[in-house]
């Protein structure tokens, strides 16, 4: 995998130097804050056209959160990293990069290369592991796959970020030597890759804020070499000192216009307090990503986007494949006693339970979240993937608060097409423009609004629809967003209240919105006219939702209608996992217990059921109370808009479940870290000992062990040898595939110090590699580990350091289960 190169030749510098030197101080300050929420300003008099920017770790949303345009939705990362195979996040980053070029979009907002630290947080699928090294090669690859494709990446966030509980305000204590060796290592990594830029996160560290952390110009910028650019987390330079910030390493402000640096930049300057230089330094940055993607008139960008092919389209039948493999390939088979999967072809009966399997959870909560292609769930591909069996569906659990989204099987707008119909008002009442909206997803406004529709005139957001059911009954109506709610039924007031979030972080208004409920009593005779008219709260984003659904049901009920289907069934595939109640951006979790009865659910169809297979739907881990109890349990991740497809092919055996779990799944809540502050702090107190470290350390046993997965056959490996040189070790492991059907076996290395004067992991992963054979196959697959993962940084000497002596070099399947090893000296 080779680097897209980012070293600016002296020429093209000296160019650079020469647009800056012409353009005056406002000009200059004007550059360094957003323009808007998604795009930079443009400065015509040195051929500066204005920049896109978009989220961009599972799709590109581009600048509007609609239907309208629908985003390509690619596995989570920790689904990715289940494969421990960097082709195919280059593979995927290659997805991403072409779906920035089909959208117009510069510059992509990410990969995320924080750690999953602890497995409480609640932004954790969007990281790719626990571990520094995984995570630093898969991070490279994506940054490398969506490179190629002519867009810039600003890996985040930028550093110590691993917490979302007041995450705008808190401290990360953390040591230097953990710093070095765990979460710098995967940004290094990216930078050496050739990443144009970083995002700055919101939190300190050991005090000082990161966006003017001496971690980004001393570390990140004069000793790493990095001249790309660093941009602030959204709304990270608001409400703080413009000069301290400014004389930090952050270079662009946003979103805007409205930052602290577009109103106190300027003064600063003039007055001293921030030299003019600095302004220069960072201006100067800006434009060299801009000339690197083509974003600066008379400069060839790294890429030419012209020659390269036509982006296709989310629906198109080309990504669908490529998307099912990588699913299936980062889907994990944690158990699977008696070879219960894949199911035979020959099966008659199948329960299908939980409602995870109508209602896929394709990606995560908050700003990863996109709008993807309609996704075939589970249920039905399961049905087309065996037509000779007899199906039946349980709901068996409600596990959730939000109400479903409205769809169109209930919802029609007045006058026309679509599901509702949006009137944006203006403080009068008047309407400033509409749209009509076919699918009722949280609807985003304040980051773009419909053209013609002036942004900072609205005032509130008017939602109207038409209700009907097939079936008489008792339903429920839900008004959702952060602010004022006011809905009519018929004309008559049903709520008239204040709707007020977990906290005031803006983007939990749009992951897990504060809901009002309206219950109905419902005929098929008589339809029932909505209006919810919706006022914003202050300084946030405007997202407002609409949800339908019947009134919930007794959960004793539903159990035991689904323990019925399952008892006369041969199998019961059983769909559990959380939502964006549980884990999205804004908030981390309280607990890792599945969501409401789940657990109850599966305890009671696995007593009656003659094979009981669970899959699992979840970003990060969860507790699984009853997994020895069950014959078979599969961890699906949020597995992108080709799921359903890539979970019928798991199930059936069409495919492989190639993942290998890339973070410990724990027993029990004994003994994890916390991500939530005290006092203000994180403390970073389990040092290096994360994940499995801290298991290798202790001598105990997890649920599930990092690197664990299972695959439909069986390999054996056989032999390993070590050779040196000059930046580090060669290791050869020889495995063969001594099972009955082709499968796919991960060969982990892991690394081991039993006597030693520093302070390091009981064991630390070094690499992998990927071997794919045929039944009776026999192959020698290297890993190659760099020099680095056998040093140790000295806070004394403020370097990289090789303690002499023998070190301890063991592979095998897992974290767990290392059957060869050896001891090689440097």
């Amino acid at each position: 995998m080779s680097a897209i190169p980012s070293s600016v030749p002296e020429l093209l510098e000296d160019e650079l130097r020469k647009r800056l030197a012409s353009l005056d101080l406002e000009a200059k300050v004007r550059l360094l804050s957003g323009k808007d929420h998604w795009s930079t300003y443009a400065e015509e008099s040195i051929g500066l056209r204005s920049l896109i920017l978009s989220d961009g770790t599972v799709g590109i949303r581009g600048v509007r959160w609609t239907e309208a345009g629908t985003s390509i939705n690619i596995p989570s990362a920790t689904a990715i990293a289940s494969s421990f195979d960097p082709e195919l996040a280059r593979s995927m980053g290659s997805v991403i990069g072409a779906e920035a070029r089909r959208k117009g979009v510069d510059v992509v907002l990410g990969p995320v290369v924080n750690l999953q630290r602890t497995p409480y947080g609640g932004r954790h699928f969007e990281a790719f592991s626990e571990d520094p090294q995984l995570t630093a090669s898969m991070g490279a690859a994506m940054v490398a796959g969506i490179q190629a494709e002519g867009a810039a990446t600003t890996a985040k966030h930028f550093i110590a970020n691993e917490a979302e509980t007041d995450r705008m305000n808190s401290n990360s204590v953390v040591s230097e030597q953990v710093l070095r060796e765990a979460y710098l290592r995967p940004f290094e990594a990216i930078v050496e890759a050739g990443g144009l830029g970083v995002m700055s996160s919101y939190n300190k560290v050991n005090g000082t804020p990161a966006i003017q952390s001496e971690l980004i110009t001393e570390v990140l910028e004069r000793e790493w070499g990095f001249d790309g650019l660093v941009v602030s987390d959204w709304g990270a330079i608001r409400n703080v000192d413009a000069a301290s910030s400014a004389r930090g390493g952050t270079d662009l402000a946003m979103p805007g216009p409205r930052t602290a640096w577009a109103d106190g930049l300027l003064d600063a300057v003039r007055e001293g307090r921030v030299p003019e230089r600095i302004v220069d330094g960072k201006v100067l940055r800006l434009l060299r990503l801009a000339a690197r993607v083509g974003a600066l008139q008379g400069i060839a960008p790294l890429v030419d986007r012209e020659t390269l092919p036509t982006p296709p389209l989310a629906e198109s039948r080309g990504i669908g494949r490529k998307l099912r493999d990588a699913g299936s390939k980062g889907m994990v088979l944690l158990r699977n006693e008696g070879g219960c999967l894949p199911l035979p072809p020959s099966v008659e009966k199948i329960a299908v339970i939980g409602p995870g399997a109508v209602t896929p959870r394709t990606n995560g909560g908050g700003s990863a979240a996109v709008v993807a292609p309609a996704a075939v769930p589970p249920l039905e591909a399961v049905k087309a993937a065996l037509p000779g069996a007899e199906i039946q569906y349980a709901e068996g659990v409600r596990p959730y608060t939000l109400v479903k989204t409205l769809s169109a099987a209930n919802g029609s707008a007045p006058g026309g097409p679509g599901v509702v119909l949006i009137d944006f008002l203006d403080a009068e009442g008047a309407v400033l423009g509409s749209e009509r909206r076919h699918r009722c997803d949280t609807l985003t406004y304040g980051m773009g609004y419909p053209e013609g529709v002036p942004e900072d005139a609205v005032t509130a957001i008017r939602a109207s629809t038409r209700l009907s059911v097939d079936a008489a009954g008792d339903y429920v109506f839900a008004a959702a967003g952060s602010g004022y709610a006011h809905v009519t039924v018929d004309g008559v007031t049903r709520l008239d209240d204040e709707l007020v979030p977990i906290n005031s972080d803006a983007v939990v208004g749009m992951s897990l919105p504060p809901q009002g409920l309206i219950q109905l009593s419902m005929t098929p005779e008589r339809p029932l006219d909505i209006v919810f008219t919706y006022t914003p709260a202050q300084k946030t984003v405007a997202s407002l939702r609409l949800g339908f659904e019947t009134a919930a049901p007794d959960p004793d009920a539903l159990i035991r209608e689904a323990v019925e289907v399952a008892r006369h069934a041969d199998v019961a595939l059983v769909f559990v996992g959380t939502s964006s109640e549980d884990e999205a951006e804004g908030f981390d979790r309280s607990t890792l217990a599945l969501p409401g009865r789940q657990d109850d659910l599966v305890a009671a169809v696995a007593a009656v059921a003659p094979q009981t297979v669970v899959v699992v739907s979840s970003g990060a881990p969860v507790l699984l109370p009853w997994r020895t109890h069950v014959d078979a349990m599969l961890l699906s991740w949020f597995g992108g808009q080709e799921m359903g497809w890539a979970l019928a092919d798991v199930l059936t055996g069409a495919a492989e479940p190639g993942g290998r779990l890339p973070v410990t799944f724990p027993a029990d809540e004994q003994n994890l870290p916390s991500p939530r502050p005290h006092d203000g702090d994180v403390d970073y107190s389990e040092g290096l000992d994360i994940g499995y470290r801290a298991h290798a350390r202790a001598g105990t046993g997890p649920a599930y062990p990092f690197g664990h997965g299972l695959g439909y056959s069986a390999w054996d490996l056989s032999a390993m040898s070590i050779e040196k040189h000059a930046v580090g070790v060669d290791v050869a492991v020889t495995l063969g595939n001594v099972g009955g059907r082709e499968s796919r076996q991960v060969v982990q290395v892991y690394v081991s110090r039993e006597t030693t004067g520093v302070v390091r992991p009981a064991l630390w992963f070094a690499g992998a590699a990927v071997s794919e054979q045929g039944p009776g196959a026999e192959e020698t697959v290297t890993v190659p580990v760099p020099r680095r993962l056998f040093e140790h940084w000295d806070e004394d000497s403020g370097s990289w350091r090789l303690e002499p002596g023998t070190f301890r070099v063991h592979a095998g399947p897992s974290s767990a289960d290392l059957p060869l090893a050896m001891d090689v000296a440097l």
